[in-house]
């Protein structure tokens, strides 16, 4: 039933989730740091340390999502709206950007803040937010934008999220209307049953069945079935490879190296490992060299919807500017991830994880390789796992429907009926001005209530006997 509301309200929350769309970052993290350690608020005392893309003004862009921030209505007036984040960078000559700012999707807002505190001693940052609605605040980010300079270019370096506290008071004044939804036929199921939702907003019912013919779907009586939409639904896999087919690209190697990585195939990331070091031919000589990462099973029909491969390995120097145990993932020519350089890790193995932010699809599969690249201060890998998940629409007629109910101003009733099936009488009450249609109607017998046959509803009434509402 609908409910006035007039109140002011404070939401504190924080970053809850990352933003892999619209983020561009290789993926991987210093030490044992994880990206959850940056999922809680601006006090914390543990880190996410991003490693940055390598190269001349190369970009990285990480968005952290505050989830929370859906649950404001969307008709909410925002009073005010605070951000603070804890965070700190690596020596800033690595980078000639470094920034912090609040975002609307990856629309900036207010502006941004370069972050000056270094890795182990980070800095708290009190943004400026500028001034936002309702509807900017429920998809409120946070972008870290660095860009690297024209020097350290090769070499990974990191910044470090802590923690941020996200802080909005907002007032409503209005009305909360209640949208319910029920099916009256068997096989057919709603969700959810019951939302309440704030005047001018909108809300989503879903029907779950095998088909419309031969079914109605009203909205406060009103025939709304043509309005509905159609989805067709989607199961989910994932499966994972080892490294396949062994191929120098160029290049050459000193030693044993080249009967090492070909040796390794077949290996996945937990393979026994070594901590011997290959090299290339000479010092002005990399060795380019892939392996294939065959997924010959995914169904042709699928989507994928991520690429990650965990990689085992170890550089040979943490220094030396001819270090090189690079490792990437590409189609083709395509880079699908940024690359890895155990340089930046350290000297002894460890398992680095590498994420596409650019995705295959199923028919590209078939040119998906683990590409290395070796210096004559190198290194080794031990071996690798590559994981994809993706979706594959259902087969036949397997579908749902959402019926979107828009600008509410009103109580509204979702029914999922039998065609033609609701020619017999009908009880109605009227609401707070709005009709409401009822299905059940009691009569007290030998004082008892006992629910009557709708056949019989017609004989219920007469001019002389006043009738109520059962709560």
């Amino acid at each position: 039933m609908a409910r006035q509301v007039d109140t002011t309200d404070t939401l504190t929350t924080h970053p809850m989730s990352i933003d892999e769309t619209n983020s561009v970052y290789p993926g991987t993290f210093y030490s044992t740091n994880v990206l959850e350690n940056c999922y809680t608020n601006a006090s914390s005392s543990t880190r996410a340390a991003f490693y940055t893309t390598t190269g001349s003004n190369a970009v990285t862009n990480v968005y952290l999502n505050f989830d929370e921030c859906e649950d404001i209505p969307s008709g909410a007036t925002i009073n005010s709206i605070s951000c603070s984040v804890k965070c700190g960078t690596q020596g800033t000559s690595y980078f000639g950007t470094r920034t912090v700012q609040m975002c609307t999707g990856t629309t900036t807002k207010g502006s941004a803040t370069t972050m000056s505190g270094s890795n182990s001693s980070p800095t708290t940052h009190t943004l400026t937010v500028g001034s936002w609605t309702a509807a900017e605040v429920r998809n409120a980010k946070l972008l870290f934008h660095v860009v690297r300079g024209t020097s350290n270019t090769t070499t990974d370096a990191t910044f470090s999220v802590y923690g941020a506290t996200l802080t909005v008071n907002y007032s409503i004044s209005g009305y909360m209307y209640t949208v319910t939804a029920t099916s009256n036929v068997t096989g057919y199921t709603v969700d959810p049953s019951s939302q309440e939702i704030f005047q001018g907003g909108s809300g989503d019912v879903r029907i779950d069945g095998s088909t419309l013919t031969g079914i109605t779907v009203t909205d406060n009586n009103s025939d709304v079935t043509s309005s509905l939409v159609q989805h067709q639904m989607e199961s989910g896999g994932s499966k994972s490879t080892v490294l396949g087919s062994y191929s120098l690209v160029s290049g050459g190697f000193n030693g044993s190296g080249a009967s090492y990585f070909s040796g390794i195939v077949g290996h996945g990331v937990d393979a026994s490992t070594t901590t011997s070091n290959y090299y290339s031919s000479g010092s002005g000589t990399i060795a380019v060299f892939t392996y294939d990462l065959d997924f010959d099973d995914i169904p042709s029909n699928a989507t994928i919807t991520a690429l990650t491969c965990q990689v085992n390995g170890h550089a040979e120097s943490t220094s030396n500017s001819n270090e090189y145990m690079c490792v990437q993932l590409i189609c083709g020519s395509t880079e699908l991830s940024s690359e890895l350089n155990f340089k930046s890790i350290g000297t002894s193995n460890s398992t680095q994880t590498l994420t596409a932010t650019t995705l295959p699809t199923v028919s590209q599969l078939s040119n998906l390789k683990l590409q290395c690249r070796l210096g004559y201060y190198g290194g080794a890998i031990n071996g690798a796992t590559c994981t994809i998940t993706y979706t594959v629409p259902s087969s036949g007629n397997d579908y749902y429907w959402t019926y979107t109910i828009s600008n509410i101003a009103a109580d509204h009733t979702v029914v999922v009926k039998t065609s033609g099936g609701d020619t017999g009488p009908k009880i109605f009450v009227k609401n707070n001005g709005t009709w409401t249609q009822y299905s059940k109607i009691y009569k007290k017998v030998n004082g008892s209530w006992v629910e009557q046959s709708s056949s019989n509803w017609s004989t219920l009434f007469n001019t002389s006997t006043n009738y109520r509402k059962m709560e």
